[in-house]
């Protein structure tokens, strides 16, 4: 028998996992003549979108590039997000949620794995490989 899925699970379509990766980001419309790439960290991920934290205030409606890194699988991958929430939760740190746009299967099928490749981990079914 299966096991039951967790709540976050079982509210979305997608599976959602708290996580700590490297994400880069560039607001797709922007005034500014040169690209602007900042650096964060994603918190939370899953095959409908993302959270991070910076240390500026995204309106929600923005479109994002984004550059996600996954390196337990030995790859990054690409995706348009539109901006759901923007949230103040420190002094110059806010909370953003992103909804991806037109994200591939191929990409939302890397996720899932490194979904079930972190939970077998924290489990310890598998070991980790570092170089």
């Amino acid at each position: 028998m299966p096991n039951p899925k967790t709540p976050i699970e079982r509210s979305r379509h997608d599976v959602r996992f708290h996580i700590s990766i490297p994400v880069e980001y560039e607001k797709v419309y922007s005034i500014a003549k040169e690209k602007i790439v900042k650096k964060t960290i994603a918190r939370d991920l899953s095959g409908g979108g993302i959270q991070f934290e910076t240390d500026e205030d995204i309106p929600k409606g923005i479109k994002l590039s984004l550059k996600i890194r996954m390196s337990k699988l030995g790859n990054f991958f690409t995706a348009n997000a539109e901006v759901t929430h923007s949230k103040k939760i420190g002094s110059d740190v806010y909370d953003i949620g992103a909804k991806f746009l037109n994200i591939s299967q191929e990409a939302k099928e890397a996720i899932n794995m490194f979904y079930y490749i972190n939970r077998l981990e924290r489990k310890g079914h598998i070991a980790t490989y570092q170089k």
